[in-house]
């Protein structure tokens, strides 16, 4: 019975710190998934490809779970950077924003404009980074 107890305290200690080791796997293969897609979408603007654009973005909208984590998004991030999670939430949501932007200005052909709307996705991913990862 002792040794039923102990593993069942062992587990429920083990259990959130695994979890949360899982969590942050995910969500640097996410971040990852977003930085190719970053690449994808400049290489596409650089060279005149409205399909590489395109399908940068729709990888970039796909990886970036930081706009659906939501409440979720709080356990994610480090202790002392809890209470900014609404501000990391709303710089995900500004990557999707700005990757719709993109796209529309893509579709009018207006390339000049649709640099500048890259400039603001890449202004999120920067402006969450300084927040969470203490950049100066």
């Amino acid at each position: 019975m002792m040794k039923k107890a102990i593993l069942i305290a062992v587990a429920a200690v083990m259990l959130p710190s695994a979890l949360l080791a899982e969590d942050k796997a995910a969500i640097m293969k996410d971040m990852k998934a977003q930085e190719e897609a970053m690449a994808a979408i400049q290489k596409g603007l650089l060279y005149g490809s409205k399909e590489g654009v395109a399908d940068g973005i729709k990888a970039l909208k796909a990886a970036n779970k930081i706009a659906t984590l939501k409440d979720n998004l709080v356990d994610y991030l480090p202790k002392e950077k809890k209470a900014l999670h609404k501000t990391a939430l709303k710089e995900g949501e500004l990557v999707n924003k700005y990757a719709d932007e993109m796209q529309k200005k893509l579709e009018k052909g207006s390339y000049s404009e649709a640099f500048a709307a890259y400039g603001k996705v890449l202004n999120s991913c920067n402006t969450c980074h300084l927040i969470i990862r203490n950049w100066k």
